[in-house]
């Protein structure tokens, strides 16, 4: 049975500037530069202030765009999973229009109908939009469509905001791993049956 697709356009009524309206998509292959900007661009955001922590996240970003983000289709797609990206129509500067990625998320399968969310991420002038909200509740509504009755992700500690959102979305942390105590860095799992 192919995967079934389920459409989300969302906006912030309450804004007090009109907020932009987002629509939820699959990935295409052409959302590839924007994709990898982002991912990038959300990691760094996150990385801390220690020294040594830049060094380890510029690293850990060119592993991830080399890895699993260089081939999307294969290890998202194919297996079972999705990857998404909200969007923006994006007026340019010389009065034409184009489709803007502003966020991403991506679930991939595992065993035991559960996925893992990954690679989420929402473009830092379109935060507190919603945007990461509505990445989240599309990917569980469509994994659960599609027969998945339990998503699980990793964070790391210093990613405090990820943390309390997370937690705002019901995912409940159920485990905490040391990857490094110097400079200190704990992998937080969280996990939400659906």
């Amino acid at each position: 049975m192919a995967p079934t697709e389920i459409a989300s356009k969302a906006s912030d009524p309450l804004a007090t500037f009109a907020a932009p309206v987002v629509q939820i998509r699959p990935y295409r292959p052409e959302d590839k530069k924007e994709v990898d900007a982002l991912f990038a661009a959300g990691m760094l955001f996150c990385g801390g202030d220690h020294p040594e922590f830049l060094y380890l996240w510029e690293n850990y970003i060119e592993e991830c765009l080399d890895d699993d983000l260089a081939n999307i289709e294969n290890v998202y797609v194919k297996p079972g999973g999705n990857f998404w990206v909200a969007t923006i129509d994006d007026e340019q500067q010389d009065g034409g229009r184009r489709e803007k990625v502003i966020g991403m998320v991506g679930l991939e399968a595992k065993p035991n109908q559960e996925g893992e969310l990954r690679r989420m991420s929402v473009d830092s002038a379109y935060r507190r939009y919603g945007v990461g909200r509505m990445l989240v509740t599309h990917l569980e509504t469509w994994a659960k469509a599609n027969g998945f009755v339990k998503v699980w992700l990793t964070t790391g500690d210093i990613m405090k905001q990820a943390c309390r959102f997370h937690e705002s979305l019901d995912y409940e942390h159920t485990k905490t791993i040391v990857v490094s105590e110097d400079p200190r860095f704990h992998a937080f799992y969280f996990t939400k049956s659906l």
